[in-house]
């Protein structure tokens, strides 16, 4: 976990009462940094940092620990001693999977002896073995997707099986526009149930500086029962090109849904006719775009931050190379 200012590891005590900024001055420093148009609703201060990989760095510094914390330890060590033997592995699975998800021992064991619980979800699919996880629409193998090497043409819309029941989540990926648009799905229940966003490059572009600069646009709409409904289409603020690879990344929580390329915030929306479902990809006619991989991290709730910080288990975030 680190700092949403400066990008420093926050200690171990400080994450038990902030999990965002590693001392009190850079929380307040941090607060009136994140001043983008489309966040002004959004009541999540400085999230950006926290849930983008890859984020910028800034000056470090030594996080501070405040006090009250020896009875927190007593309680911590109690659990650790409580639940450290009821640990055990995780049986791999028989045939290899194109994604991983982390497990550990003594957190599954909390889970076991608290049936309601169940750890969050994180997964990383590269396209380095098949597309098993990739569900088509109907029971036939969509063809239309190609896969080369560590990446994939995208076809028609495809859903990311292991996180169709999903509701809140942060997902980021890697996807290059080689003709028109690259787009996606997320809350998708079903090939019939979800919202669509796309990133279109303008081929007539916009004259800047006495030159034609492609122009970038974001469209959105929804999807309910097959039909299109609520579409809205936008200029950005960003310079696109074709067949360069952009980090895409958007945040869902609840019905607020927030997107970003390279960092930057672009899009922010909210909308609540769709509580649950996953991730998935398409091209429609005319669209062609490359699928480098795909980052998918679900957000913990109570249960899961305090098992983090009490059996002193670092939480699951996105995978960061």
């Amino acid at each position: 976990m680190r700092c949403s200012y400066c990008n420093a590891k926050i200690g171990f005590f400080r994450r038990l009462t902030d999990r965002q900024f590693c001392c009190e001055d850079h929380k307040r420093r941090g607060a009136s940094t994140y001043s983008a148009r489309s966040l002004r609703d959004d009541e999540y201060s400085g999230f950006y940092e926290a849930w983008l990989p890859n984020a910028g760095t800034r000056q470090k510094r030594k996080a501070s620990f405040g006090p009250g914390y020896g009875i927190m330890l007593v309680v911590l060590g109690t659990l650790v001693v409580l639940f450290l033997p009821g640990g055990g592995g995780v049986t791999p699975p028989a045939a290899p999977m194109s994604y991983s998800a982390p497990a550990n021992g003594l957190k599954n064991s909390f889970y076991r002896v608290f049936p309601g619980g169940r750890p969050s979800l994180s997964m990383k699919e590269e396209f380095k073995v098949d597309l098993r996880n990739w569900q088509p629409k109907g029971d036939f193998a969509a063809s239309d997707w190609q896969q080369f090497g560590a990446a994939v043409r995208i076809g028609q819309l495809r859903l990311w099986k292991p996180t169709l029941s999903l509701a809140n989540y942060n997902v980021n990926f890697g996807a290059q526009i080689d003709n028109r648009a690259v787009s996606w799905a997320v809350r998708a229940a079903d090939h019939g149930h979800y919202y669509a966003t796309k990133v279109n490059i303008d081929p007539a572009g916009t004259y800047i500086g006495g030159k034609v600069v492609p122009r970038a646009e974001i469209v959105r709409y929804a999807v309910l029962g097959g039909k299109q409904s609520s579409k809205i289409q936008m200029p950005i603020p960003i310079t696109l090109q074709r067949g360069k690879v952009y980090e895409i990344a958007m945040r869902i929580s609840g019905s607020r849904f927030i997107t970003a390329i390279n960092g930057q915030v672009v899009d922010s929306w909210s909308d609540d006719r769709i509580r649950r479902g996953g991730v998935g990809f398409f091209s429609d006619p005319g669209e062609k775009a490359t699928l480098h991989w795909v980052n998918i991290n679900e957000r913990e709730g109570f249960l899961q931050r305090f098992l983090s910080f009490s059996l002193f288990i670092a939480p699951w975030d996105l995978p960061i190379e």
